[in-house]
């Protein structure tokens, strides 16, 4: 595990400095620069980056392709680095930024039957040697999805993707339905005698103190997406678990304490 840590750390270094690397190419060409689709421990550790460099926030802009609503508003982004005429004044109108990037979409259709998954939709797609990077986000409803991606993959899905595992599909360039949701938030309330970690970790799996603190210090949870170990840490609200085998969680909500001193907290599962 030691090993896989400095790894990572030493992946966060050159990616912080490719960042880095982009802000300066924006202020000396004076053009907006875009990444590929970033995960979200990317575009935390992007954000982190830039504002050590104290690059101008109102200059900075992610974008999956489409509108999210703000408690959905995780997954892949583009980040876009924009020069100082497409600074972000107080009520400007965003699309005047989100048409800049370079993110195309496919809508692919297929018998209601067939019952495609994210990850089979996904699947195929790394099938025809594109990279993930090049994928956003991938939407799915009963019988089409809508798949986000850089202009590049667009062509090859266009071209070459004509059946996910046995299922023949249909393929159109661009958004031809409309959109289904990004995701589910399924909410439920519980009490925690306080906010540390392994209590969040407990309510949500419904496992002890005792096995959530093992989870923990396994290294099987994130919080905010980045890996934390320490069972003590407090959990804001907001703040997004990500535990290896049960799910993604958001910390949506805390309440009052009750009568025996307890905290009532909500916990939304992203499904």
């Amino acid at each position: 595990m030691m090993n896989n840590q400095i790894q990572r750390r030493e992946e966060d270094k050159i990616f912080c400095a490719h960042i880095e690397d982009m802000a300066q190419q924006v202020q000396r060409n004076n053009v907006p620069c875009f990444t590929r689709f970033l995960d979200e421990r990317e575009q935390s550790l992007a954000a982190t980056a830039l504002k050590k460099i104290h690059f101008p926030s109102d200059q900075i802009y992610f974008w999956t392709g489409f509108s999210v609503k703000e408690e959905q508003a995780v997954g892949r982004r583009m980040l876009g680095l924009f020069p100082e005429y497409f600074a972000l004044a107080e009520g400007m109108d965003t699309s005047v930024l989100e048409e800049q990037f370079p993110v195309a979409a496919v809508t692919i259709t297929y018998r209601e039957q067939d019952n495609l998954t994210h990850r089979d939709i996904l699947g195929s797609l790394m099938g025809l040697g594109i990279k993930r990077e090049l994928i956003g986000e991938i939407l799915t409803a009963e019988n089409f999805a809508i798949i986000f991606c850089t202009q590049t993959a667009q062509k090859i899905i266009l071209s070459d993707l004509e059946r996910i595992g046995r299922a023949g599909i249909k393929k159109q360039q661009g958004i031809q339905r409309e959109l289904p949701p990004m995701c589910r938030i399924e909410y439920r309330t519980g009490t925690v005698s306080s906010l540390r970690l392994d209590c969040i970790v407990a309510l949500a799996t419904n496992l002890s103190r005792e096995k959530s603190a093992a989870v923990i210090e396994g290294g099987l949870v994130n919080l905010n997406f980045f890996e934390q170990t320490k069972i003590s840490q407090e959990v804001r609200q907001g703040d997004i678990l990500s535990l290896r085998g049960y799910g993604r969680f958001v910390l949506a909500q805390i309440g009052s304490q009750s009568k025996k001193g307890r905290l009532h907290v909500t916990l939304g599962k992203y499904i």
